[in-house]
């Protein structure tokens, strides 16, 4: 039995059966490249979920802000703050729209954090949070009553007050606000859902719908920020400016990170005792981000990521696959939706060294790593649109 099958068997012994997992093992990787525990190599088009989006796998940079502040302090608990936490804050606050940072370790507690933020700055019994068909915002409990209901099953009841509703009608939405209604949460790009991008129009006039009813309008940004769709944050494509952000994957250059960021207006809504995360914003994982942002602003990846991305959503177009029925994305993140199953496509790739996802059955989801090189791109691409044309 092989190395990789050793591992693979003994994860079925010992590890919760919580994900749908390939019956891979990685074993090391280096920017837009990984190795299996058998040494075959892949170009990864995926990123760990996003989570080595920016960076890749290894990159020396982040790397090193790692092992630096591993040699001086890891931890020690929420009663006391840092300097790589306070300089992310900064960093992202100057990005964004202002406000404040609390750091914790994902989206869905970012998300988590938001639910609690927006329930306590609308006040007077108002309870209730509108999100969107096909949208994904995590799998804790508050989150997950955001999330569709193909996700609730075996979970029931879910929190109580979720709106779900159809993008793009405004008219729906307004007839749907109450009273009781406290804040509206929508990715300004879906990713999960299957790479979904929003009017502009629809977009600017959700923020005057909020501003109207005095809501809070929440971008989850899990998926999209920073950099990955050609802006810091992608609800900079539509030139309005949410309430309330939150972030994860990417932003720690692969280590375990996530924020919400809560704008000047409500700054202050979330007072000591309140909410809380005893490893959020701990040194290791700060140092990360700040490394993560550094390299960002460095590399000039937001531009990298607009103009690279662009070009791989130009060359799948100009290939005219016929069971390809659209092509959407913004920077580098790229959805293609197919006219039958993707696996097929997933497994083919797999095969010749290349690493996609596949959501919503027929939907291939891209994402690489903002660093990877143009001749590893370019490579990538062939073996997609060649097990494509396989088809």
């Amino acid at each position: 039995m092989s190395k990789q099958a050793q591992i693979v068997a003994q994860s079925t012994q010992y590890l919760t059966p919580s994900y749908p997992r390939l019956p891979l093992a990685m074993e090391r990787g280096a920017g837009a490249r990984i190795w299996d525990a058998d040494g075959k190599e892949y170009i990864d088009f995926f990123a760990g979920f996003g989570g080595a989006g920016i960076a890749g796998h290894a990159h020396p940079k982040i790397a090193k802000a790692l092992c630096d502040q591993a040699g001086k302090l890891t931890a020690h608990g929420n009663l006391f703050t840092n300097a790589p936490q306070v300089e992310l804050a900064r960093r992202i606050t100057q990005r964004g729209f202002g406000g404040k940072v609390f750091f914790c370790h994902s989206g869905a507690e970012a998300n988590e954090a938001a639910i609690k933020l927006v329930r306590l700055a609308a006040g007077r019994g108002r309870y209730k949070i509108v999100s969107f068909d096909n949208c994904f915002h995590g799998r804790t409990m508050g989150a997950l009553s955001l999330t569709p209901a193909k996700f609730h099953k075996g979970f029931e009841p879910m929190l109580e007050g979720n709106i779900a509703l159809p993008w793009g009608d405004l008219d729906l939405l307004e007839r749907s606000i109450d009273e009781r209604t406290a804040g509206v949460f929508i990715e300004p790009i879906q990713s999960e859902g299957g790479v979904h991008i929003p009017s502009r129009q629809f977009m600017q006039g959700l923020r005057r719908l909020c501003d109207q009813h005095q809501l809070l309008l929440v971008c989850d940004e899990v998926w999209t920020a920073p950099a990955r769709t050609g802006r810091w944050f992608a609800y900079q494509h539509f030139d309005i400016t949410p309430d309330v952000m939150t972030l994860a994957k990417a932003l720690g250059g692969g280590a375990p990170l996530g924020a919400m960021v809560a704008g000047p207006k409500w700054q202050d809504i979330l007072q000591p005792g309140m909410h809380g995360c005893t490893m959020g914003g701990n040194p290791l994982c700060a140092a990360a981000g700040v490394a993560t942002m550094k390299l960002i602003e460095e590399q000039d990846l937001v531009t990298r990521a607009a103009a690279k991305g662009q070009w791989v959503i130009d060359t799948i177009r100009s290939a005219k696959l016929p069971c390809v029925r659209e092509v959407r994305g913004a920077g580098f993140l790229v959805g293609l939706e197919l006219d039958q199953p993707g696996m097929p496509v997933l497994k083919s790739c797999l095969e010749k060294g290349l690493l996609i996802n596949c959501v919503q059955e027929r939907i291939l989801r891209l994402a690489p790593p903002l660093i990877i090189e143009d001749a590893l791109l370019a490579k990538g691409l062939d073996i997609l649109l060649g097990a494509i044309k396989a088809l």
